[in-house]
């Protein structure tokens, strides 16, 4: 997993370079070095901090929207929560009790959060800390290996939806992963025939050489170093919806499960919510060497939204995706700091 280059020097942060009294700025600066570290669809990194004395606001980086691939913005805000559940699990293991105000200015503004942090927080015995997995978490879009996940680990990782309204729901058996891998083709053909659609995925793609600090390398998805280079290309003018919608099914049949996160709501604070509770179920799968492959195609269009709600039978679902055991993957580019912190 060498990672060389600056558009991974992100990913270089040491614990051990934590000053316990320093400024609280720089302390809630550090903190952050651990939120830019979430997973975000796709690898486009929304969102932007602002560092008060003892609070950091959160906001939505519109400017990096998808207006075709995500038209709602709920990944955006997905993304968003999954940030700032890195940035309370980095707070909590450095010393800080971070109580979190989601859209204090009302859904229509882009500050999404206000998050506290106060000092002193001392976590009770045996509580699981989650920060050690920030680091190794990473999506797989690749192939599983041959395993199973024993049940008790899948009961573990689900206390991470302990959110009141939001919902997981396991899939394991051959039917469901049949059901559920045709509306994630059926979703393919639809999208991949839209060139828009594809202009605007294929902006974030990159090839496995990439210098840029965000979008999606070609590694990750298991595509060969010479191919990388021309298929961002082809991928905007071509239909290569065959190829995926193979390797998106292979993905869902070898996993060991799929797992559908649904909620009551279906608004941006539950979207933020929603991946708030998502990246501690990715941080705890991978205590467990678990790893995870996403499906939001499905939930991006009505009619299919609607037949995947009818199958898992509670709540609107907001994310379809596969749990199983795969070898570690070099991450993705990570935007400097520096280029998401603002002035408040």
């Amino acid at each position: 997993m060498q990672m060389t280059g600056k558009n991974y020097e992100a990913w270089d942060v040491k614990e051990s370079d934590y000053t316990a009294d320093g400024p609280m700025e720089e302390r809630l600066k550090f903190l952050l070095r651990y939120a830019i570290l979430a997973p975000s669809g796709p690898n486009t990194q929304p969102w932007k901090f602002a560092i008060a004395e003892s609070s950091i606001s959160v906001f939505a980086d519109l400017s990096r929207a998808l207006p075709f691939v995500d038209p709602s913005n709920r990944t955006l805000f997905m993304s968003v929560g999954c940030a700032i559940a890195n940035l309370a699990v980095a707070g909590k293991h450095f010393g800080f009790d971070p109580n979190i105000n989601y859209f204090p200015e009302g859904q229509d503004s882009d500050l999404v959060a206000l998050v506290r942090l106060s000092p002193g927080y001392s976590p009770e015995d045996g509580q699981d800390d989650l920060f050690a997995q920030i680091q190794r978490r990473h999506t797989t879009k690749d192939r599983y290996e041959i395993a199973t996940i024993d049940s008790e680990i899948l009961k573990v990782i689900e206390t991470s939806i302990n959110i009141p309204g939001l919902y997981l729901t396991y899939l394991a058996d051959e039917d469901a992963k049949d059901e559920m891998a045709s509306l994630v083709s059926r979703a393919h053909q639809i999208q991949l025939a839209r060139k828009e659609f594809r202009q605007n995925l294929g902006e974030w793609l990159r090839s496995n050489w990439t210098t840029e600090p965000d979008g999606m390398p070609l590694y990750t998805f298991g595509v060969p170093d010479v191919v990388s280079l021309g298929f961002p290309a082809a991928f905007k003018e071509f239909d290569l919806s065959r190829p995926v919608i193979y390797r998106d099914s292979s993905l869902i049949h070898n996993c060991s499960t799929l797992a559908v996160l649904t909620s009551d709501q279906d608004d941006k604070q539950t979207w933020t919510m929603c991946g708030f509770a998502l990246e501690n179920l990715l941080l705890r799968a991978t205590s467990h060497e678990i790893r995870a492959s996403f499906f939001s195609q499905p939930i991006g269009l009505f009619d299919l939204r609607e037949e995947m709600e009818k199958l898992v039978g509670r709540g609107h679902p907001q994310l379809l995706f596969s749990l199983g055991r795969a070898k570690p993957m070099r991450p993705s580019p990570r935007r400097p700091l520096e280029d998401v912190i603002i002035p408040i």
